[in-house]
């Protein structure tokens, strides 16, 4: 019993156990040297058991505890921005521009922070924009549930804008200095089916004030009332997406998502409602060529309709840092508008080359990063890492009304009432634009700069340059 006691617990260990020495006589030794006669080391290794006691399992005593919610820091970011923070749509300027979807800035300060609890299932967001004059700023505080199917969420954003041409050219509150404070309630929820596919809803409530700043040159700015508007938010979104990101700006995949927007004017009992429909699609498609060489295709639509609409204003890029407007292309004056924005890209041309409640845009663009695809080697250099060579076509028209009244939009030179309208060049109803670009990170920031020529004529004339923050189209 002790012996299999041992070979179950004990180890072997190795000790030296001395023997005599055999031989006592000195060998005869022929030379001499300094070194003494060595006897030969007779010592031999024997086994010898011991007992060594298991260690104790650990896990015996281990316990399930109940999950508690601890919340640590998930990012924070701080930098420079002029991205769409919630909403594309701005209340109906009037027909001026340019466009800013942020604010009336170029470029902003932005500060960001998440935080999330240790499964991440519910985060909390914050952030700020902060504008160059210090006053047009944006706020978002944002809540999400992700710890079912289900997740679902909460957002609140605030934008300020000074001097935003709301009011009508003929009234005398459009020559006086004003603040556009809008304010957004949301509530969101998204169900997916699986990896790819997804269902999207959101219910918010919108209100835009505008203020009449004081003057004291012009007594009446101390008596003006508001202008309040107020509207209901319904928006349903299915999105698929089956691409993947093997670096950054360069997909391979295909993406969609059709959406439909439904905007309420909330009046009184006294009046009737205003209803803004606007339904629409963005197709793209990623196809790998040689490595990271890819060639990305785009198609987008929105159409807009109801007793109030969207109007959208075709021509520019996304983030474009220095947007320019052109002023002689007025909006249909029977239509009843109730928000604006752009219908993007289409480079080559200005904002507003054409405007309308529908709009149809399609891009080409092959990406080529140049030492990622040509080097089987490692660039630790961010920019040369990143550096992208880009040839686009572009092609794009807006248009009020049905779709039988489709065409080609025109160029305006001069303004009423002596104006030559020429149709643009492009292909059927769309007109066209064509370039090269060049995009990279460049501190920190991923920048696209494009050099593009409208369609009718090959590369004659100055080229339009777009600089401009952001990936993708």
């Amino acid at each position: 019993m002790e012996d299999e006691r041992k070979r179950k617990t004990g180890l072997m260990l190795y000790q030296k156990e001395e023997k005599e020495e055999a031989k006592t006589e000195k060998k005869n030794v022929l030379f001499q040297t300094e070194f003494d006669q060595e006897l030969k080391d007779t010592t031999a290794l024997v086994a010898e058991e011991t007992m060594v006691p298991q260690k104790e399992d650990v896990l015996k005593k281990a316990k399930m505890f109940d999950y508690k919610l601890k919340f640590a820091s998930d990012y924070l970011v701080s930098g420079f921005n002029n991205s769409v923070m919630v909403n594309r749509y701005q209340p109906y300027g009037g027909g001026t521009g340019p466009i800013y979807l942020s604010n009336t800035d170029n470029l902003n300060g932005i500060l960001r922070m998440g935080i999330s609890d240790l499964m991440e299932d519910k985060k909390f967001i914050g952030g700020f924009r902060l504008a160059t004059n210090l006053r047009d700023n944006d706020y978002l505080a944002s809540f999400q549930n992700l710890r079912k199917r289900f997740d679902w969420g909460l957002t609140y954003y605030r934008s300020n804008q000074e001097n935003f041409p709301i009011f009508d050219p003929s009234d005398i509150k459009s020559q006086l200095r004003n603040k556009l404070a809008s304010n957004l309630y949301q509530f969101n929820v998204s169900y997916p089916f699986d990896e790819v596919k997804s269902l999207r809803a959101m219910l918010g409530y919108r209100s835009d004030n505008v203020v009449i700043t004081s003057d004291a040159n012009y007594s009446p700015t101390l008596t003006a009332t508001d202008t309040l508007l107020k509207y209901a938010l319904v928006k349903l979104e299915y999105v698929h997406d089956n691409t993947i990101n093997p670096t950054l700006n360069i997909w391979n995949g295909f993406r969609y998502k059709v959406y439909a927007d439904i905007n309420s004017r909330m009046v009184n009992a006294q009046g009737s409602g205003k209803f803004m429909f606007n339904i629409g699609t963005d197709i793209r498609y990623y196809y790998p060529i040689y490595r990271n060489f890819i060639w990305a295709g785009r198609a987008a639509a929105d159409f807009s309709f109801g007793s109030q609409k969207l109007i959208y204003y075709l021509g520019g890029v996304e983030g474009w840092l220095r947007p320019k407007f052109n002023n002689a292309i007025l909006p249909a004056p029977d239509q009843n508008y109730a928000f604006q924005t752009l219908a993007l890209s289409l480079r080559g041309h200005n904002q507003n080359v054409a405007n309308g409640n529908n709009n149809v845009v399609m891009n080409s663009e092959f990406r080529l990063p140049l030492f990622t695809t040509l080097f089987n080697r490692p660039v630790n250099n961010a920019f040369l890492r990143n550096l992208q060579l880009v040839q686009f076509l572009d092609l794009g028209t807006a248009w009020n009304g049905k779709f039988d009244k489709i065409q080609r939009p025109y160029a305006a030179y001069g303004l009423p009432p002596v104006q030559v309208n020429v149709k643009t060049g492009g292909i059927g109803p769309f007109v066209g634009g064509y370039g090269f670009g060049a995009r990279s990170t460049l501190l920190g920031y991923f920048l696209r700069v494009d050099a593009g020529w409208p369609m009718g004529n090959f590369f004659k004339g100055k080229p339009s340059l777009y600089f401009a923050l952001g990936l993708d189209f």
